[in-house]
């Protein structure tokens, strides 16, 4: 079968879930014998195209802001041509969309022709509101809901929310069959209006995977970025509540973005010297990180979906803390394979992880019923006869 998948970003550019699942979905293709080709868009501080050979890389000419605005919201002719002579070249029995929030309109339209499955990666393609993080969210409600809550503005309500609930009609208009990671987002693709709406879980392949037992050392771990909806500020006041009564205890935090600066003066603020910024960490190097930690944890604000982090957690047979938010629950069976707890709620994740720290049996099995479940229901074969079949039945 020939595949085109098309993202926003090049996976070799930029390092994402999405972007992994891409990488990880293509090699898993290729070795079945199916011909995969990329059609991805470059941004301005991107290089070259990358050593992938199969692959068209569109960067965006530079313009003014109101030329920038009716390509995203209308439509961009230089995309759409190139694009389109993309398809006519390769000509692919299936084409695979991915994330598509820069230019969804020319997208949709260079693509009416194809089979069409779009995987929907996060909550942000129905809800402006996903990525709120306060203590009352307003995600998963009306764009009004969240003027008067203070999440949008009526400026970011003309371009992102008009375009966003745009593209929920023109989505069901063109896209043959949508895949959503977790049972959750399904639900809500469904209760929106989507049709052929399928759940197929994420496919992670990681490199020298080896599931070891709970590690001596009472290290936390946290691999994302650092940015406020991922909840990384109620981890470290809950990390805080521990650093006293348990010296011994470390948190580790893998990843960059916007926040942090801000966490480390806050980190500074409270003399907690057992907190490292380990910045962004190969896959190579991750490994080894995993299998030094007791624990790992998610403690998003926003409504996460299938996050890509507690799938390696688990490969890696370590415990996973996370968040009762979207489809967490799924990947987490509260008490089994790790624990849950409710957003925002730092004294709940103290406890939790003190658990954890203070009894490393309880963490070591926890963490290998979750190895198990993960092999029994996320294995790549399923996953490929899983997303095969969607494409069957993604008849144009």
């Amino acid at each position: 079968m020939k595949i085109l998948m098309i993202n926003d970003n090049d996976p070799d550019a930029v390092v994402g879930g999405s972007e992994h699942y891409i990488a990880d979905l293509t090699r898993a293709l290729e070795a079945e014998r199916h011909e995969v080709h990329w059609f991805v868009l470059a941004s301005h501080s991107t290089g070259g195209d990358g050593a992938r050979p199969r692959k068209r890389v569109f960067r965006p000419r530079t313009a003014n802001r109101c030329v920038s605005i009716l390509r995203r919201v209308v439509f961009y002719p230089d995309l759409h041509r190139e694009l389109a002579d993309c398809l006519a070249r390769f000509r692919p029995d299936v084409v695979h969309l991915h994330n598509n929030y820069r230019y969804p309109f020319t997208i949709l339209a260079a693509t009416r022709d194809h089979r069409l499955v779009q995987t929907v990666h996060d909550y942000c393609a129905i809800y402006p509101t996903a990525h709120c993080s306060r203590e009352r969210s307003c995600a998963g409600r009306s764009v009004f809901a969240a003027l008067s809550h203070g999440c949008l503005t009526w400026k970011l309500l003309a371009t992102e929310a008009c375009l966003l609930y745009g593209r929920r009609f023109f989505d069901r208009h063109y896209v043959d069959a949508f895949i959503a990671p977790s049972r959750d987002l399904a639900l809500h693709l469904e209760r929106m209006g989507h049709a052929n709406v399928f759940q197929v879980p994420n496919l992670r392949l990681l490199p020298k995977l080896e599931s070891t037992p709970a590690a001596d050392g009472q290290v936390v771990l946290y691999v994302g970025a650092l940015i406020e909806h991922k909840g990384v500020a109620t981890l470290l006041a809950a990390f805080a509540r521990l650093a006293s009564d348990l010296p011994e205890a470390r948190l580790w935090l893998v990843g960059d973005g916007p926040q942090a600066r801000d966490l480390k003066a806050a980190a500074a603020k409270h003399g907690l010297c057992q907190v490292r910024f380990l910045g962004q960490r190969s896959s190579d190097e991750l490994a080894g990180i995993y299998q030094r930690a007791r624990a790992v944890v998610l403690p998003s604000l926003w409504l996460e979906n299938a996050p890509l982090v507690a799938i390696e957690a688990s490969a890696y047979g370590r415990a996973v803390v996370a968040s009762r938010v979207g489809g967490l629950p799924e990947l987490v069976e509260d008490g089994r394979t790790g624990f849950l707890f409710d957003r925002g709620d730092v004294g709940a994740l103290a406890e939790k992880l003190r658990l954890l720290l203070a009894d490393p049996a309880l963490a070591g099995a926890l963490g290998a019923a979750g190895c198990e479940r993960l092999a029994e229901h996320r294995s790549p074969a399923r996953h490929l006869e899983r997303l095969l079949a969607v494409y069957d039945k993604a008849r144009h």
